[in-house]
């Protein structure tokens, strides 16, 4: 049953994944001449990340807390564990531009649907590529529009939590915009790193307090990185977060 299962799971993903270039490509066509920052685009493709992982009968997807309400923008900085992640975080309840490997955006039709969308490439073995995609993120915040990084940079193998890069911390400390933790359990269960089959999970992304970062300065980027850190690890060895749950 459960080989069943991963089998139409991939299957059902495929075909929603097939729609993620010319759905985005339709929405930036019909949008570009008012949508200058392709939220519209953005929000089209994460709506699509959002109908593969909600009706999956394996998986139970729930928000628990709330992100700050605009104009309010920030860094939003998850641990990352399985590509299910990247599918939970379609649940946000706002809009953001995210950074990924470059490798992802390389992929026909999906890659091409994340350039439309405004996301943004890096090369983690870059560091030119490193100063330029959190360039791009600096101008998003200045438009106004919140991001997000996987502080870790790419997937725990193990489940433990890994060191986080300073990238996030720099961006959210010279924007002068808060980090917004976010904790994500159950998605190692969903779907372990290295390999591809489907597992029952009960999957939770916990929106923590945010911290602000008015008044520190580029002494101050180890600490709040270390806080981050320290929070989100809190919100992983704890059943459940506080608030409200949001599915």
């Amino acid at each position: 049953m459960r080989t069943l299962a991963t089998a139409l799971f991939y299957a059902f993903a495929a075909l929603v994944l097939s729609l993620t270039f010319p759905v985005t490509l339709a929405v930036r066509l019909v949008t570009w001449p008012f949508d200058r920052q392709r939220m519209l685009a953005s929000r089209a493709l994460r709506a699509l990340g959002e109908l593969i992982v909600t009706p999956f009968p394996y998986w139970s997807v729930t928000v628990e807390g709330t992100l700050p309400p605009p104009p309010a923008t920030f860094v939003v900085v998850p641990n990352h564990r399985s590509a299910v992640d990247a599918l939970a975080i379609a649940r946000l309840p706002r809009e953001m531009k995210w950074i990924g490997k470059e490798e992802a955006f390389r992929i026909p039709w999906l890659g091409w649907a994340f350039h439309l969308a405004g996301h943004v490439p890096v090369d983690r073995a870059d560091k030119v590529s490193g100063s330029s995609a959190l360039a791009r993120l600096r101008r998003y915040l200045d438009a106004g529009i919140p991001v997000g990084l996987f502080a870790e940079g790419t997937r725990s193998r193990d489940g433990t939590l890994r060191p986080f890069r300073a990238g996030p911390f720099k961006l959210a400390i010279d924007a002068a915009v808060p980090i917004v933790p976010v904790a994500i359990t159950g998605a190692g269960e969903a779907m372990p790193a290295g390999g591809a089959r489907i597992r029952p999970a009960t999957v939770r992304v916990r929106i923590l307090a945010p911290i602000p970062t008015a008044g520190l300065g580029a002494g101050d980027v180890d600490r709040l990185r270390e806080e981050t850190r320290a929070r989100i690890a809190a919100a992983l060895a704890t059943p459940s977060g506080s608030g409200r749950p949001r599915g």
